[in-house]
């Protein structure tokens, strides 16, 4: 019956006009590459993909990550459109020392690493959505999708990544001032009782988004402005006191962004960011993915991020740079001491520069260097790796800085053109390579690779 039911099915719709002509939209991004440590061993990441490279991201890259991406165009009729979107996701573990090589890589099993990391590789479905658009430009979505995100490409690190489940309606047309988008998004961080992981309950959280996009100012100019609102829809044994540290946490968080085109070439933009409660975390440099995460434990502060990052493009040489400020000030509210520990940050600030400028030689390979530094009030996200989780230990101070010569051969000059093949040596040091978890004697390492970067 299948055999003939598909044929059948494929004839029906095409005599209703609902399947589009058009090729099946492949894209996606994909990076992998080899290392050689120095030091002897495998290599080690300062950066990993949930933090972001906070000193830059070439010659900082441990992982195998690709992202292949299939969409198809099922209806185009008088520019009513419909689309149906996927997206894949495989990689291995990043930034540990002992995963990258792993005999083990291809299992994912705790009892394989007892420190609770993913050994393995971790595959998924970042993407499964729909999408109406209609004949004024306006769409509406449902599904699962990467949504609203803004990044800094050479630091890996997203300021703005409201992605999730959920749906939305895009581009309003505001009239001559720009467009409008609304959406809802639906996460589920894991949040631990007293007895973690024994009593590891998911708590369901929201967060609606309103968006407003390309407000036109002077020449080459424009301004966006996000606003999102964050709670968590908790069921009685959560509100309890017999549920440990889980009491629930709305938040807010505001950006304003400033863009300007033609800028020497390219671009430069400056955000300034304000998160409060749940969504502070704006206030910690090392917080990635902003807006993804609703903090799920009561605790109370505000954060601010001031960020400034662009683009450099002239005949025979090229710029990328970012500069990021922050200051947290929030306080654990939980009834339990020790809940939420792990995840409040110190108060204070955090300053981190990256630039990487590079030369062309010809249309097609370049000599780049890239240097990054980061004055951190507060260790990385995963904290609890690489530093004590006492309080003390965490309000220490914490310096890193990285420096990556690269020669590379893409098809095209500017900065954006790949794949771009590479050789790189790098120098790390500072204090976050504690080594007690990268087995670095002086907290710092050379390590020579070489590595392919794509997008399509």
């Amino acid at each position: 019956m299948k055999a003939k039911w598909l044929p059948i099915s494929a004839a029906v719709a095409l005599a209703l006009g609902s399947v589009s002509a058009s090729a099946v939209d492949f894209h996606g991004y994909m990076r992998a590459g080899m290392s050689y440590a120095a030091q002897g061993g495998s290599a080690y990441c300062i950066g990993h993909g949930g933090a972001g490279h906070i000193v830059g991201r070439l010659g900082d890259e441990c992982d195998t990550y690709a992202e292949i991406g299939l969409s198809q165009e099922v209806f185009n009729k008088a520019d009513n459109k419909f689309t149906v979107n996927t997206l894949m996701v495989w990689g291995t573990k990043e930034g540990n020392w002992d995963t990258q090589y792993n005999p083990w890589q291809g299992v994912s099993a705790p009892e394989v690493n007892r420190t609770g990391q993913d050994i393995g590789q971790r595959a998924s479905l970042r993407e499964a959505y729909a999408e109406y658009t209609m004949p004024n430009g306006a769409s509406i979505w449902a599904g699962k999708r990467y949504n609203q995100r803004k990044d800094v490409h050479i630091m890996d690190y997203y300021y703005l990544n409201n992605s999730g489940y959920g749906l939305g309606i895009h581009n309003i047309a505001a009239g001559n001032l720009g467009s409008l988008n609304f959406d809802i998004i639906k996460s589920n961080p894991g949040a631990f009782g007293k007895e973690a992981p024994e009593q590891d309950v998911t708590i369901n959280s929201y967060k609606l988004q309103a968006g407003w996009r390309g407000i036109p100012m002077w020449t080459d100019a424009s301004l966006d402005i996000d606003l999102i609102y964050a709670w968590e829809n908790l069921d009685k044994w959560q509100k309890s006191k017999e549920g440990g540290n889980q009491h629930g946490n709305n938040g807010f968080m505001a950006l304003v962004e400033y863009t300007q085109g033609n800028f020497f070439g390219g671009f430069n933009k400056l955000s300034f960011t304000y998160g409060s409660d749940a969504l502070d975390g704006v206030g910690v440099a090392t917080w990635n993915h902003e807006a993804q995460w609703v903090i799920p434990y009561k605790q109370r502060g505000n954060g601010y991020r001031f960020l400034d990052w662009g683009v450099i493009e002239q005949p025979s040489w090229n710029l990328g740079y970012a500069v990021i400020l922050t200051h947290n000030d929030v306080k654990n509210m939980n009834d339990n001491k020790d809940g939420g520990s792990s995840w409040t940050p110190a108060t204070g600030n955090d300053y981190v520069f990256v630039i990487r400028p590079s030369y062309k030689w010809s249309d097609f390979t370049s000599t780049v260097l890239e240097y990054g530094y980061a004055n951190l009030n507060s260790a990385p996200s995963d904290t609890w790796n690489r530093f004590d989780a006492s309080k003390a230990d965490r309000n220490h101070r914490t310096s890193l800085s990285k420096l990556t010569i690269a020669q590379q051969w893409t098809p095209g000059s500017h900065f954006w053109a790949r794949p771009s093949i590479r050789v790189f040596a790098t120098w790390m040091s500072g204090k976050g390579m504690d080594n007690r978890n990268t087995h670095l004697e002086d907290n710092h390492q050379i390590v020579l690779g070489g590595q392919v970067e794509a997008w399509w």
